[in-house]
């Protein structure tokens, strides 16, 4: 049985029924555009889901908001987090939470066209070889008015997973496919997105070494730019001191991510060859990124003294 017959047979959203595909939305603070985001979900045309939302601790309105949302909506389920898990905890949390066989992340300043969500699920179950389907996307200001379009530039359908992350890596291109459509089985294999400020682009990296992406060349997305966006309002170092909480005090963001990309590709299903090509294709990230990474070193070889000298004299001093 393929994935579009199996999905077909799944029961309706009725009470605690699990839909075939669950939304997760993160949010802290998403005020100002959660109300859009929402409806925009709410209104997906002819497929059945369940939206998941985490809410991190916000202390604006977003409460408020999501409560009403899903006291009018069954299909919302709102967890509000017992504590501030970090950007990349809250979405990863939400991968765990949810058990539907397709997965996709919502941003809560982002909104889609109403047919999005079903044309990536019919793209997505008619292609059993593929693990993840996405769209093209219009660019909008905090107003809502036009001012881009992306198109994935990438050879992200190509037979060999070598192929396809080489462009992931080498070729100059947004990241927007991580708003598409996972089939989560595959995605809970990877490492998620892990605790560096460009997880996406090495998520989406290492899932390309699982399968193919089905790529539907509709602007169904509406990606929202502003610049209270998390990813353009700190910078690196403030990335890692306000959204990490693994309490790591040696903070080298170049050689991590070097880390997690040798990581992505030592455990994926590859072949013996395509491993060691895979590698080889990480070297435009590795030469672009090595003054980066040896000015992590050498200023992490900096904080790790004062750090030892600072203990020292607390333990002198008592």
């Amino acid at each position: 049985m393929n994935r579009k017959a199996a999905a077909a047979k799944a029961p309706a959203l009725i009470g605690a029924a699990s839909a075939p595909i669950a939304v997760g939305l993160p949010v802290y603070n998403g005020e100002p555009y959660l109300t859009t985001a929402l409806a925009s979900l709410q209104q997906q045309r002819d497929v059945d889901f369940e939206l998941w939302i985490g809410d991190n601790c916000s202390t604006d309105g977003t409460e408020e908001i999501c409560r009403e949302a899903a006291r009018q909506d069954e299909r919302i389920r709102y967890r509000r987090r017992e504590r501030n898990l970090g950007s990349t905890g809250n979405h990863n949390r939400l991968v765990h939470e949810s058990s539907a066989r397709y997965f996709t992340w919502a941003a809560a300043d982002d909104a889609y066209e109403p047919d999005r969500l079903r044309k990536m699920f019919d793209a997505l179950a008619d292609r059993p070889d593929a693990v993840l389907a996405f769209t093209s996307a219009r660019q909008i200001d905090a107003a809502g008015e036009t001012v881009g379009h992306w198109n994935n530039p990438c050879r992200t359908d190509h037979a060999d997973p070598v192929v396809r992350i080489r462009d992931l890596i080498g070729l100059e291109h947004e990241n927007y496919q991580c708003y598409g459509l996972f089939l989560r089985d595959v995605l809970t294999r990877t490492h998620l997105l892990p605790p560096v400020k460009n997880n996406d682009r090495i998520l989406i990296a290492e899932l390309a070494l699982y399968g193919r992406f089905v790529e539907i060349r509709e602007e169904l997305l509406l990606h929202r730019l502003h610049d209270q966006r998390l990813t353009q309002s700190v910078s690196s170092r403030d990335w890692y001191r306000t959204q990490r909480t693994d309490g790591k005090r040696l903070v080298m963001p170049n050689v991590e991510e070097a880390g997690w990309y040798l990581r992505a590709v030592a455990g994926a299903p590859l072949s013996r060859q395509q491993r060691v090509l895979a590698l080889l294709a990480l070297r435009p990230w590795m030469r672009e990124n090595a003054a980066p990474m040896a000015r992590n070193l050498a200023r992490a070889a900096v904080d790790g003294a004062r750090i030892a000298a600072s203990a020292s004299g607390r333990l002198l001093g008592k």
